[in-house]
């Protein structure tokens, strides 16, 4: 290049170059041989390579070697404290007399850290830089102090917002005496918890930030819904509720309520374009109109889909994305799955539903339309100029990789597990070479692992192996 040519480009700290760049923009644009200027914490310029690099010279330059280069994911709902239970229960997540629930409320400050920062490691090398937590931890300080030492973004809201649980009654392990003692179902705690993390939004830069959630499922009375959707609408954060989970608790409430839930929700003024609902996989005709009609969001969590109802209850999710709804996805618990394979899942479960989805679709779900969610559509979850530097290069020395000619179907279904090589949030390099720029992954594991053994003392508990196990 000409040394005037090089006097006219514009300065800027990184520029990403050689990369299939997926820029999930409106026009849904990939660029086979792509760039990206980023200044600051914002993405400067997104095109052809030769077009970025005539108008743009970087600090630094990340070379992807033709990998995918896309927005980070952001995995729409995830309990990460969670994800330190692998294999302590079995599929009935009992064990003797204690429940899932009982190790749930067993938790301490210190696990909710080891087991965010745990989760937030996950996410990086998964290519998903921020998750949205359902209101499950006791401590949020902790998980944000873990999320922030990681650099990846979280959501949070008040713990367990319930004030009524009887309805608990029907989901089995989740179901605990000792859980209700350290949340109790009262409608005095539940309103004095909305909107307890919203302070964090007054620094326009942070990383971990506030929304108001309720439990659901019948467990928040008309009043608390009411409370909590007026909260979110007065902060212009998301409201998210879980709803329709359990068949047996569906048809329990809709029998107390002479109308299914969804209906009932949308007289008292609950749905709107601001309302995201997760699971939602009880719903009739009628309650699939009144998704359509006030505009809602819904998180499909497949994984709880195939444990919860399988295919005996049919879920009209995937139809109703195909109509225009706005979906994205969840890990829920990351009891049997990581963080990143609930697109894989939901391909597959959509396929046997009867409802394919495209590998195109699972992208969106789990870039932009979670980015919708979690109220940061016009933030994140596309690679545009003007947006946050959140940017996922993809490892291109990998099986996995290759053909090479089709970077959403890699994506969808082939970058599952632990493909990411570089992972820029706010402009920030978190991850390189495949690893943590900002922690000690070993020590992250070391403590994760002390973690769960502790609780495991505590509570009498031996992970469910089933097999003879000689030390």
């Amino acid at each position: 290049m000409a040394a005037k040519d090089a006097a006219r480009r514009k300065p800027c700290d990184i520029i990403i170059r050689n990369g299939y760049v997926v820029t999930v923009d409106k026009r849904r644009t990939i660029y086979a041989t792509g760039a990206i200027a980023v200044t600051g914490d914002r993405i400067a310029a997104v095109g052809r390579e030769r077009d970025v690099l005539t108008a743009w010279e970087g600090k630094r330059v990340f070379d992807a070697q033709g990998a995918v280069v896309h927005p980070g994911f952001i995995d729409a709902h995830v309990h990460v404290v969670h994800g330190t239970c692998r294999g302590v229960f079995d599929a009935s997540l009992t064990a003797g007399r204690l429940t899932f629930a009982d190790w749930k409320a067993d938790v301490t400050d210190e696990d909710e850290f080891d087991a965010t920062a745990l989760a937030s490691v996950e996410a990086l090398r998964r290519g998903f830089t921020g998750f949205i937590e359902p209101g499950s931890i006791f401590e949020p300080d902790a998980a944000a102090k873990a999320a922030e030492a990681v650099g990846v973004r979280a959501l949070l809201a008040g713990c367990y917002l319930w004030d009524n649980t009887d309805a608990m009654k029907y989901l089995g392990a989740l179901d605990s005496k000792r859980l209700y003692r350290r949340a109790p179902g009262r409608s005095r705690h539940a309103i004095d918890q909305l909107g307890s993390q919203l302070y964090r939004n007054k620094d326009k830069d942070a990383l971990v930030t506030g929304y108001v959630s309720v439990y659901g499922l019948a467990t928040a009375s008309d009043a608390l819904e009411i409370a909590a959707k007026k909260l979110a609408a007065k902060h212009k954060v998301p409201f998210h509720q879980h709803e329709a989970y359990i068949p047996a608790a569906t048809a329990a409430d809709t029998k107390a309520l002479g109308k299914s839930r969804m209906r009932h929700l949308a007289e008292i003024g609950v749905l709107d374009r601001n309302a995201t609902f997760v699971h939602m996989t009880a719903l009739d005709a009628a309650d699939e109109r009144v998704v359509k009609r006030t505009g809602i969001s819904i998180v499909w969590c497949p994984h709880a889909y195939m444990q919860s109802a399988g295919f005996k209850h049919h879920s009209r999710i995937p139809r109703m994305y195909k109509d225009g709804v706005n979906v994205t996805l969840g890990t829920d618990g990351t009891m049997d799955a990581a963080i990143g394979d609930a697109g894989y899942a939901a391909y597959y479960v959509a396929a046997g539903l009867g409802e394919p989805i495209t590998a195109g679709d699972v992208v969106e779900m789990q870039s932009i339309r979670a980015a919708k969610v979690a109220g940061l559509d016009g933030q994140v979850g596309s690679l545009e100029a003007g947006k946050r530097a959140d940017i996922v290069i993809r490892a291109a020395g990998i099986a996995e990789s290759y053909p090479a000619v089709n970077p959403l179907h890699q994506l969808a279904l082939m970058g599952n597990s632990g493909s990411v090589d570089t992972v820029l949030v706010n402009g920030q390099v978190v991850w390189r070479g495949g690893r943590s720029t900002r922690v000690d992954e070993e020590q992250v594991f070391a403590r994760a692992k002390a973690s769960v053994e502790r609780r495991m003392k505590r509570l009498g508990l031996k992970p469910a192996i089933g097999w003879p196990v000689v030390r």
